[in-house]
């Protein structure tokens, strides 16, 4: 529970802030962090407001989304893809939305986000900034799947920014819950190129199942480069193997697989008839 609320000055200041308070979280939407039964257990809550993290702008090649634009606004923007704003539409609360931020959304790397495999599925690059213990401040540009590999190891990194390529790459996800309110058994994100001759590159298989987190299946991924899974159907086979998956209320594991596995079937089917949303 948080007990003590700090506001930020700067970006420097947050992660000063960060460094220096134990049991402490960078507030951004505070959807999580007042959530009944919620995942983050801290005492400090380090306000983000106010340090301009919150535009979406055309930077060119790449659409820059701030850590602090909220899920309703990556709806209402004219320039963010289809693919995540039906991502921040699984969220159902018109009054959440207004609230969860796509950079809190993503930072807390959850079995039930609403949007990480999709943007791990992008393969989206991330503006971060931290200050090291003499006080030297810096940012950095990590490519999203180190952020999602080494996320403990960024546990005291300050996303400011997600950089969206503007390229010729297919995205979609799917969620599946019992009802928009509750919880997701799981969540799944498809992401691929298609180039020349019909070779698929870039292949991203991401899948969040309740239970058992965020998993990005690599040897899925791998196979299907190597044209080694060609239909729908190979790749719901493959997929429902390598995925981790456990009994809890949510539902059962074979149920949590037989889901995914369709669900990225289905995105799979869909990439090959062609076309990047």
């Amino acid at each position: 529970m948080i007990q003590e609320y700090l506001v930020a000055s700067s970006i420097a200041d947050a992660l000063t802030l960060k460094r220096n308070n134990a049991k402490s979280v960078w507030f951004a939407g505070g959807t999580e962090i007042n959530r009944m039964g919620g995942t983050v257990d801290a005492k400090v809550g380090i306000s983000l407001k106010g340090l301009g993290l919150d535009q979406i702008v055309d930077e060119g090649p790449a659409i820059r989304i701030g850590a602090m634009v909220t899920l309703q606004e990556l709806i209402d923007s004219p320039l963010v893809p289809l693919w995540l704003k039906e991502g921040a539409r699984y969220c159902a609360s018109y009054t959440r939305r207004h609230m969860a931020t796509i950079g809190g959304n993503l930072a807390l790397m959850s079995d039930h986000s609403f949007l990480a495999p999709a943007l791990i599925a992008s393969r989206c690059t991330l503006v971060t900034a931290n200050v090291t213990e003499g006080g030297a401040y810096s940012e950095d540009e990590v490519p999203v799947r180190e952020y999602y590999t080494y996320h403990k190891q960024h546990a005291t990194t300050l996303v400011l920014a997600i950089l969206l390529p503007k390229d010729k790459r297919y995205v979609g996800s799917l969620r599946y819950a019992l009802s928009a309110q509750n919880r997701s058994a799981a969540a799944v994100a498809f992401g691929a190129m298609m180039g020349e001759a019909l070779v698929i590159s870039h292949v991203r298989v991401i899948a969040a199942i309740h239970g058992s987190g965020v998993q990005r299946l690599t040897t899925v991924e791998n196979a299907i480069e190597a044209g080694e899974l060609t239909s729908r159907e190979d790749v719901q086979l493959a997929v429902s193997q390598a995925l981790e998956a456990v009994d809890d209320f949510v539902g059962g594991k074979e149920y949590k697989r037989y889901i995914a596995a369709e669900g990225i079937g289905q995105l799979f089917g869909e990439f090959l008839k062609g076309g990047a949303r």
